[in-house]
């Protein structure tokens, strides 16, 4: 493996890992966003270096335009939580966006892990002419199942766990004003 290509495979066992641990930490604490954080680093990483790897279409083939579609979902999720806005409504697009970032991650894993869990041991009893097929057919099988367990996971889970935020946090932050006292933290 390349170096480009270890550095992307430790962004990606980050982003799972810190992924996981903020879907179970409880919304809107300090160890959560610290935990989101490390998370979108961590994705940000991942998905920079996938642009740094052409080994198998030799040019910008149908991962990339997953990449871009990664971060396509981490941009909104990230910046409805930092800039709060729709004011009222930000808070479960943040969680919708964040939770479906991470549902394709997880997607792109399970891909990953069942072609080259896979193909390997297929390809060499396949006629030349299905081993794509093969492929693709992995490719899609892995990432639609996951896909469709992460997304009933996450209707089930989402709006519990959005309830469960602490008032502060679900609280609208006063815009600040030269004379009002300081606001505490939430």
């Amino acid at each position: 493996m390349s170096t480009i290509g270890t550095v992307h495979v430790v962004f990606a066992f980050a982003a799972i890992a810190a992924g996981a641990l903020v879907l179970l930490l409880p919304k809107g604490t300090r160890w959560h966003r610290t935990v989101g954080h490390a998370y979108a680093t961590s994705m940000v990483g991942l998905i920079a270096t996938a642009f740094a790897i052409y080994d198998l279409f030799g040019g910008f083939g149908p991962f990339h335009v997953a990449a871009v579609v990664s971060g396509a979902t981490l941009l909104p999720g990230m910046g409805f939580a930092l800039l709060r806005r729709p004011r009222g409504r930000w808070m479960p697009r943040h969680a919708a966006w964040m939770v479906g970032s991470y549902i394709g991650l997880m997607c792109a894993f399970a891909a990953e892990t069942t072609t080259r869990w896979i193909m390997p041991r297929v390809a060499p009893l396949l006629p030349e002419a299905l081993t794509w097929p093969v492929f693709w057919g992995a490719v899609v099988v892995a990432s639609a199942g996951v896909g469709w367990l992460g997304g009933r996971l996450a209707s089930r889970h989402l709006p519990r766990s959005l309830a469960r935020t602490p008032a502060a946090m679900r609280a609208e932050r006063a815009p600040a004003t030269p004379d009002a006292p300081p606001r505490p933290a939430p």
